[in-house]
């Protein structure tokens, strides 16, 4: 094998691939790269068994061949590297020889053929998804997926079309957002809906910002694909059932209240200061025309913040985790929020006051 390559090309190959690599797994071979080159072009491909990319960079190839190096060394050299120009060649199946300027560095490789097979772009139908629509619906969404890998079926992000509309739904069991919007084209291959794990919606997230217009989504055999110029993300499915979100998405709430949203995230802010530190849990006060939050830690002492509203009713009281508010309130880009409730045993459900496509659920606890 025997190339020269432009040193930012590479770089950016190799940067897409940084948090997809395995750094403490099993398989040794999964913390490596996996480099092809063939017809001018230098293909990297890298996977966890679960997310896997593959790219491709034009080179000037003099011998063909294929090789796996250490993706996270290899990196930070080509990152270090002075010369525009990156000569990379193999004299024996064992060590690649790579040259930059002055620089020659000669590293160990593991044979490509332990290397697992990813997904392929061939037979897929994909359907074009403007990026910045898609990136805004993983920021309103992932960050209610569940981390506890018990609840596997949790673990990520659900996408389905509903109704003409695009839905993403994520929950942890406590927290749950949701978000709808039209897509540029029908996408019927979500029609059952699937769920995307949290590592795969965020790689995902990656690449739309590094496109200027638009992407192609597309469903191969249990996995999610993302294709843009010259580059492959794949995304194996959770085989799991997504539990039925509309069941526990509340009704019109009695008591409703709209809020200042920069100014609720401050005063959260402050109470999540003095909280207790195991629970996170604040209290939350409605009494004529106020809105009243507080915190007590026997360890610290206690917050209490009143933000003026619009309420006439009856005294209500109810307390939820700071830290889920926090997130949630963080979600929703608004002036105003707006917060509905039926009664103190009750989730609290939140929404932007001018857009009635998502929301977002909040359990409640003893603070």
């Amino acid at each position: 094998m025997k190339l020269t390559i432009e040193r930012n090309d590479l770089l950016r190959g190799l940067g897409h691939i940084q948090a997809i690599v395995e750094r403490r797994g099993t398989l040794p071979i999964l913390s490596n790269v996996l480099m092809r080159v063939a017809d001018d072009v230098l293909t990297l491909s890298a996977t966890d068994l679960e997310v896997g990319v593959v790219s491709t960079h034009a080179a000037s190839v003099s011998e063909s061949g294929s090789v796996t190096l250490g993706a996270k060394k290899l990196h930070e050299l080509v990152r270090e590297l002075g010369d525009d120009q990156v000569l990379i060649s193999t004299d024996d199946g064992a060590r690649v020889r790579i040259e930059s300027g002055p620089t020659v560095v000669n590293l160990l490789s593991i044979s490509p053929e332990e290397y697992p097979t990813l997904p392929s772009a061939d037979g897929i139908d994909f359907v074009p998804f403007d990026s910045v629509l898609l990136a805004e619906m993983i920021d309103r969404t992932l960050y209610a997926s569940s981390t506890d890998e018990t609840r596997y079926n949790l673990n990520g992000v659900f996408l389905e079309v509903s109704d003409d509309k695009l839905v993403f739904v994520a929950t942890n069991g406590h927290r749950l957002a949701k978000v709808e919007r039209t897509p540029r084209e029908p996408i019927s291959f979500l029609s059952k809906g699937i769920t995307v794990p949290r590592k795969g919606m965020s790689e995902l997230r990656k690449i739309c910002d590094t496109t200027d217009d638009s992407l192609q989504l597309g469903l191969g055999d249990g996995f999610l694909l993302a294709r843009t110029e010259g580059l492959l993300l794949s995304c194996r499915l959770i085989d799991g059932d997504f539990p039925d979100y509309r069941q526990v998405i509340p009704g019109a709430g009695s008591i409703r209240i709209v809020v200042e949203r920069e100014r609720l995230i401050h005063a959260v802010r402050r109470l999540a200061i003095v909280a207790h530190e195991r629970s996170g849990g604040f209290q939350v006060s409605l009494a004529e025309g106020a809105l009243k939050l507080s915190a007590q830690n026997p360890d610290l002492g206690e917050a209490h913040e009143e933000i003026p509203v619009d309420y006439q009713g009856d005294p209500f009281k109810t307390g939820f985790n700071a830290r889920y508010t926090l997130d949630t309130l963080a979600s929703l880009i608004s002036k105003e929020v707006v917060l509905e409730l039926i009664d103190e045993l009750s989730a609290v459900k939140i929404r932007p006051a001018d857009d009635p496509d998502h929301l977002a659920i909040i359990m409640p606890m003893r603070a």
